[in-house]
């Protein structure tokens, strides 16, 4: 219950019966927050992270020249008709992660560049979900987290394979939690009545929602009871709690979901599997449901064998005898980044389009499946809402700063999240 000491923030939420619901965009809190109005007007940048394990085939993962001219290795062949949205990062490492045992050092602190523990669990805070604990608020979910790859167990040389099953971390102790299930992936963005039967999500939160009208000025008492209303009626989902936008300002493409909700269960069919994933994906940066999504399509030590490329073997064991098949394997990974980028330049927001306003960083835990960290494979999609210039290689392996960490500096900033210092690094990566 509120109570009138309590000071509004756009955390504030309405309780009741466990459930939770962000309240919408009111005056009071717009003035406590201090954001200019007329950012609702402009569509705001996303964030995403995709990530294969093992690396590439160690022959065929690079990229020269530039613009139009630019030239892929086979493994990026199918990000060819988006190479000039496309920026090639050569030699960008983390140090920590060749410190220890290979698959769990190099994956646990994919995003952090923290050190890891090896007598208990314990890295650090991911920047996916940094950015998510500083501007999360402003979707009704902070950020989506999805695999296509369930944890494995065990040990690997004394340190859990935990680490090798999560990139995403909301604390040093606690893997966020990444939902490998499509239907319930689904139920993340809308809430369905099979998820919590027969409550509304309304009726669960009135008496808090009762405590705070009483406190709200006359506009902003119609605004909270029309976002009321809303939830009332789709009852399928809580509406996101956003600003109120102006009527000729940027709005969501889309405000409710246009396909069904998934079967229970995980397709089969791998390429079935990862496709429905990233749709699920795309439908929350569609709906803006979150701004901040990571996408983990396979783990590091995959136990996967893709079939559908004629592969024979599992992918750990392809990474590491590197059979002519890994290349094909590898273009399976790259041809679900060229089906995001067709997807998101489909969707118009304003000037722009949906891939304009989005950075995509694609990653592996290893250059190759032999265990190279020394670099790492970085490819960088999208504009970052117009930060970001593609059809460019970019070499650090020489630089004096190739950490990771500069990188995820930058990254934030063009989410809306500046720090003065990230991990092991307390500089921006220069040249992006």
């Amino acid at each position: 219950m509120f109570t009138k000491s309590d000071p509004f923030s756009r955390r504030t939420l309405l309780q009741g019966l466990g459930v939770s619901m962000a309240l919408p965009w009111l005056e009071s809190l717009s003035f406590a927050t201090g954001e200019g109005s007329n950012a609702a007007s402009l569509p705001p940048t996303r964030t995403l992270v995709t990530f294969t394990g093992m690396g590439f085939h160690s022959q065929h993962w690079w990229a020269k020249g530039e613009g139009a001219g630019m030239e892929l290795g086979p493994c990026l062949k199918p990000l060819e008709p988006w190479k000039e949205r496309l920026v090639f990062l050569r030699g960008l490492w983390n140090e920590q992660a060749n410190k220890g045992a290979i698959h769990c050092m190099q994956t646990g602190n994919m995003l952090s560049g923290a050190p890891l523990s090896g007598a208990e669990v314990r890295t650090g805070v991911s920047f996916d979900q940094l950015m998510a604990q500083r501007i999360g608020d402003r979707t009704r979910i902070p950020s989506l987290v999805l695999g296509c790859e369930g944890p494995i167990p065990g040990l690997q040389d004394g340190l859990p394979l935990l680490y090798s099953s999560h990139i995403s971390w909301s604390t040093a102790v606690s893997p966020t939690w990444t939902e490998t299930r499509p239907a319930l992936a689904f139920d993340q963005l809308f809430r369905t009545d099979h998820n919590r039967g027969d409550r509304r999500v309304v009726d669960s939160v009135l008496e808090d929602a009762k405590s705070l009208r009483q406190r709200l000025s006359l506009s902003d008492r119609q605004r909270f009871e029309e976002y009321l209303g809303s939830v009332h009626e789709i009852e399928g989902r809580i509406k996101r709690a956003g600003k109120e936008r102006d009527a000729n300002g940027w709005k969501p493409t889309r405000a409710t979901p246009d396909r069904l909700r998934p079967a229970d269960g995980i397709p089969a069919d791998i390429p079935e599997y990862w496709k429905l994933m990233t749709d699920i994906m795309l439908l929350a940066f569609r709906t803006d449901t979150t701004r901040i999504a990571t996408l983990k399509y396979c783990n590091d030590g995959s136990a996967e064998t893709h079939t559908h490329c004629g592969a024979k073997d599992q992918h750990h064991q392809m990474a590491h005898t590197q059979p002519k098949e890994l290349v094909v394997v590898n273009q399976f990974f790259m041809s679900q980044l060229a089906y995001i980028c067709e997807k998101m330049a489909e969707v118009k927001e304003g000037d722009r389009t949906l891939l304009d306003n989005t950075t995509i960083m694609h990653c592996s835990s290893m250059l190759h499946g032999n265990h190279d960290a020394k670099q790492l494979p970085i490819i960088l999609l999208g504009g970052a809402g117009g930060k970001l210039r593609g059809g460019r290689v970019l070499d650090y392996l020489n630089s004096p700063n190739r950490r990771m960490c500069s990188l995820f500096l930058s990254l934030m900033e063009w989410g809306g999240v500046e720090l003065d210092r990230f991990g092991d690094s307390k500089e921006r990566l220069t040249g992006i």
